[in-house]
C-alpha cells in the first residue's frame, strides 16, 4: 500500500486516471465492493501491479534448496544441499522482460492482458510479488482484493500529494541503487522496510 501512495503521488497522469476510472466506476462509496464492478477497474489494477512490481514487500531471493544428485540451472551444476534463488527485486527489474524497468508504467500491464506472446509471457512469468509454486502466499486473493477495496475508497473519496519533508525517494548524488528519486527506497529485513510516503488528504470536491 505504501509503494501505491508512492508512485501515484509522484506521477499525476497515472493518478488522474486511476482516480478518474473509479470515479466513473462508482457513484458512491457504499457501492465499493468486491466483485465484477470492481474488477472492472483494470487501470487501478495495473497500478497495483505495477506499485508491487517495482517495489515487492520482499524483495529478497526465496530460495530453494537443490535436491539430493543436485540439479542444472542455466547450464550450471548446483551441487545437493545448496540454496538457490533468484531475488524478486531483481528479476522483477530485468529488462528482457520489463523495458525501462525503473519507470512506473502501468500501462505495461494492460499491454499484455490476454496475450500470447512471448513478451507477454515471460513478463507474466518473472512477475512474482507472492512468490510461486508452493511457497506462494496463501493469501494473495484476499491481499490483491483488500488493495483494490482500499484504493478504490480513497480515491473516491479523497485527493493526495507530497507532503513537504517527505523522504522516501531516492536521492540525487546517493550510492547506486539509492539514487532514483522517483523509486521507493526500501531496505531488506525480513519483509522490506521503508519510510514514509508522507502525503497530505484532503475530502474530493467532485
Amino acid at each position: 500500500m505504501a509503494a501505491i501512495f508512492f508512485y501515484l503521488s509522484r506521477n499525476p497522469d497515472a493518478y488522474a486516471r486511476a482516480t478518474a476510472e473509479v470515479r466513473s466506476t462508482f457513484e458512491n462509496l457504499e457501492e465499493i465492493k468486491g466483485g465484477a464492478k470492481l474488477s472492472s477497474c483494470r487501470y487501478l489494477r495495473a497500478c497495483i501491479d505495477e506499485a508491487m512490481r517495482m517495489s515487492p514487500s520482499v524483495g529478497q531471493s526465496l530460495s530453494r534448496e537443490v535436491p539430493s544428485g543436485g540439479a542444472i540451472v542455466d547450464g550450471e551444476f548446483i551441487p545437493e544441499g545448496c540454496d538457490v534463488g533468484v531475488p524478486i527485486y531483481s528479476i522483477q527489474h530485468k529488462e528482457a522482460y520489463f523495458p525501462d524497468p525503473f519507470n512506473y508504467n502501468p500501462d505495461r500491464w494492460l499491454a499484455i492482458k490476454d496475450k500470447t506472446t512471448q513478451q507477454a509471457m515471460d513478463q507474466n512469468t518473472a512477475y512474482n510479488p507472492f512468490s510461486v509454486g508452493p511457497r506462494s502466499c496463501i493469501g494473495k486473493g484476499v491481499a490483491l482484493v483488500e488493495m483494490m477495496l482500499t484504493m478504490a475508497v480513497v480515491l473516491h473519496r479523497l485527493d493526495f500529494k507530497l507532503a513537504s519533508g517527505d523522504r522516501a525517494g531516492g536521492r540525487p548524488g546517493a550510492e547506486y541503487g539509492r539514487h532514483r528519486s522517483d523509486e521507493f527506497q526500501l531496505r531488506d529485513h525480513v519483509t522490506a522496510a521503508k519510510e514514509g510516503p508522507v502525503l497530505r488528504f484532503r475530502v474530493a470536491a467532485f
